[in-house]
């Protein structure tokens, strides 16, 4: 399951709170509850409640702009991230220390560029299946003394993957901060990749698609990352099969780690309650011996030519008591121009239940429990959804609200007040999310990875701030009015195809995303 597939049915499953990701490996998210079914009114009755609650929100948004503004909201100042000592050890190895002793506590991490994408087409699930059994013991001590030596020091030892990056990461008190050195570089130079564990861990890979499959967000996820990516990108590859799964053996495993695993590939990450000269000590004991390699190119491939009008993908799931509705549009990567403006939208149409997607959808016109919006990215750029779940009877005019809702701002500048209380949302949410050493940790990562300027992060609050309605208008106008909105209708194909005909040409695809129509 991609990042990209967890973020989405995090946005949608939880979009009755907030608009969210998903991490890799949560559980599988709560499906929305079936709304019981309720006579319509007439085509002048449904007229006049649209006209009073389409007055209704003007004079809230009215109400709202004539408010003074918040007390105690200043201008962003730039949140100081400490400086990363960035030193190379003789191997190659890019050493990052980001020193905070705030906390007896200290995370070493190694990031490989070893990420879903790099897996090859034939065996699609090769890159997670690595970084999983990694877990499973080194050349030095097997999985239960390895695992016993980690409870003993309180901390913890965890293996996760992304589209972009594997990583192994050691959380323990400074005290074991040798220890932690010593198991990271145990699992990424030394792992024993097990043939007794081949079966256990295609297992997890089977059942992990399998609940993706079973679920209407993860299949709308999957397919809108395809559309959007185009089918030859790796961000857009369909399910792997049980066969490419079972297929997969030790000797590939250990090819893919021989190939990715080398320090020129990787970066090495450490934060927390240690000194950058020890770290490099600890560093040069623990990954000293790891022979060099070169880094591997990012797997790239041209996005597809923009389709001559709008599509609606349906995905055929006929078990479906609902309709999951998901429109998609091509956008910017991060630090692109425009990106910043998409934050903001974000947080316009699908912050929580204040969103104007759950103003309208939900409170107004009462289609759904919960609509979310999210901007994605990666190395082939970003894509920027919304939606929510419905009744499939109302999928047309769910779709219908949905597409306008998503134009209103490139057509209707957003009044000045609304703005600044959305500017002040995002910078305050920044501001407390980079108080920990973790979060300040990923973003450093995130930064070196995509090539982004050293100070990015820390301009980002004063960047967001200086945003304007014109801006966000323009962006706005380009990304959802200019260029064709696309849907994925996860449900049932046969109730669904003549009602959404009006929003695009119409494919079906089965619940491989094979196209069937």
């Amino acid at each position: 399951m991609t990042r990209t597939t967890h973020i989405i049915i995090g946005v949608l499953a939880a979009a009755t709170l907030t608009t969210a990701a998903c991490e890799r490996g949560s559980s599988k998210p709560p499906e929305p509850t079936p709304q019981p079914a309720v006579a319509g009114p007439t085509p002048a009755q449904q007229a006049e409640a649209n006209d009073q609650k389409a007055q209704e929100a003007a004079a809230k948004r009215a109400q709202l702009a004539a408010l003074p503004a918040l007390p105690g909201v200043e201008a962003a100042r730039p949140v100081k991230f400490p400086e990363p000592q960035v030193q190379t050890l003789a191997n190659g190895l890019e050493l990052v220390v980001l020193e905070d002793h705030e906390v007896p506590r200290v995370r070493v991490s190694v990031i490989v560029k070893a990420g879903d994408i790099y897996a090859p087409i034939e065996a699609p699930s090769l890159a997670e299946f690595t970084v999983l059994l990694l877990a499973e013991g080194t050349s030095k001590r097997d999985k239960a003394s390895f695992d016993a030596q980690v409870d003993a020091t309180g901390g913890a030892v965890m293996n996760a993957i992304d589209d972009e990056a594997a990583s192994v990461t050691a959380d323990v008190l400074s005290r074991d901060a040798g220890f932690a050195f010593t198991a990271v570089a145990e699992q990424v130079t030394a792992p024993l990749l097990p043939e007794s564990s081949l079966k256990k861990v295609k297992d997890q890979l089977l059942q992990g698609v399998d609940v993706e499959k079973a679920s209407p967000f993860g299949l709308s996820s999957r397919m809108a990352a395809r559309a959007i990516y185009g089918e030859e990108s790796p961000y857009g590859r369909p399910f792997p099969t049980t066969a490419q799964i079972e297929g997969m053996t030790r000797e590939q495993a250990l090819s893919f780690h021989a190939r990715h695993y080398v320090p020129g590939n990787a970066m090495l990450v450490v934060a927390g309650d240690i000194k950058p000269a020890q770290a490099k000590k600890l560093a040069d004991k623990a990954f000293g011996g790891w022979k060099p390699g070169a880094a591997v190119p990012v797997p790239k491939a041209k996005r597809p030519a923009p389709a001559a009008g709008p599509v609606v993908y349906i995905v055929d799931r006929k078990a479906s008591a609902q309709a999951t509705v998901l429109a998609l549009v091509p956008a910017p990567g991060i630090g692109e121009p425009g990106w910043l403006q998409i934050r903001v939208l974000e947080q316009l149409l699908g912050g929580g239940l204040s969103g104007r997607l759950n103003q309208v959808l939900r409170e107004q016109l009462g289609l759904t429990y919960g609509a979310g919006a999210f901007h994605n990215f990666g190395y082939d750029g970003g894509a920027f959804y919304a939606g929510g779940s419905t009744k499939t009877k109302s999928a047309a005019e769910f779709t219908g609200a949905l597409l306008e809702l998503l134009r209103q701002p490139g057509k209707e500048a957003v009044d000045a007040a609304e703005l600044r209380r959305l500017l002040s949302k995002i910078s305050g949410q920044f501001a407390l999310e980079v108080e920990g050493i973790d979060t300040i940790a990923a973003k450093t990562v995130q930064q070196r990875m995509f090539g982004l300027a050293p100070d990015f992060w820390e301009r980002y609050r004063s960047e967001v701030e200086s945003i304007t309605t014109d801006s966000l208008q323009q962006t706005s106008r380009g990304l959802l009015v200019d260029q064709a909105v696309h849907f994925v209708v996860v449900g049932r194909a046969d109730k669904l195809k003549k009602e959404l005909a009006s929003f695009g040409e119409v494919r079906v695809y089965d619940l491989d995303l094979k196209r069937v129509e």
